[in-house]
């Protein structure tokens, strides 16, 4: 028995979505319409119309009654599935990358950090409060604790010219982390560091992480929901019988 291709509007949208991920097509650029999408891929106006909507429940086009569709100017894009520099996303998509470090120091362990990091609470953790940047607009805040015994070099690393991901990951390269994705309304020193009004909402990431040598860190990250997004793929496989 073949195996079936993708549905019909799946390939259209991934050819969008091709296109805007290569920078093809800019923010602000008007999608083609039904329409001329149909004229393409010799498709009904219905498959293509779902192609779209797809692509809007994604984050990537703007639908706009009686206008049409235009390429999204939303932020940054994340995959859930896996774990990445935020630096790195940020130039990805054609935007410049910088960090406002806002603390760095040594301090006792909170107890909720103490209990992700299987410490006491009191124990010593290296600690970083760090903004991170896209075109000067922020887009995380980043709360990062890290087990002296796993990183010990973290307390003198410069985190202007390198992301914490980006040293943990060179000293004592990670092998598992678990990770909780929740809303979240930060406090006022949160707004103020994020440049958000009140009661703007945020993606609330906690992710513990591990290596070779055992935990590593606990980071707790604020993302503005309107600058910075998560997304993932799944890919199915079966067996199918003749």
């Amino acid at each position: 028995m073949k195996r079936p291709g993708n549905p019909k509007f799946a390939v259209i949208a991934n050819f969008m979505r091709r296109k805007i991920n290569a920078g093809a097509w800019l923010p602000g650029d008007r999608a083609p319409s039904e329409n001329e999408l149909c004229a393409l891929f010799d498709v009904s106006r219905m498959t293509a119309r779902r192609a779209l909507d797809q692509l809007a429940l994604d984050g990537l086009i703007v639908r706009r009654r009686g206008a049409g569709s235009f390429i999204a100017n939303n932020g940054v894009r994340s995959s859930y599935m896996v774990i990445r520099n935020i630096a790195d996303e940020i130039v990805e998509i054609g935007r410049s990358y910088a960090s406002r470090v806002l603390d760095h120091c040594a301090q006792k362990a909170p107890p909720a950090v103490a209990y992700a990091l299987d410490l006491k609470a009191g124990d010593e953790v290296f600690h970083s409060r760090i903004v991170h940047l896209a075109d000067d607009v922020p887009v995380q805040l980043e709360y990062r604790y890290v087990r002296p015994d796993a990183a010990p070099g973290y307390i003198t690393a410069d985190f202007v010219t390198e992301t914490p991901n980006q040293y943990l990951q060179r000293v004592c390269p990670l092998t598992d982390a678990h990770q909780q994705v929740t809303a979240g309304l930060p406090n006022a020193l949160e707004r103020k560091a994020l440049d958000i009004r009140d009661r703007q909402p945020c993606l609330l990431i906690t992710r513990v992480t591990s290596s070779h040598v055992g935990l590593v860190s606990y980071a707790r990250i604020l993302a503005p929901a309107n600058r910075y997004h998560l997304s993932g793929q799944l890919r199915f496989s079966s067996q199918l019988s003749e």
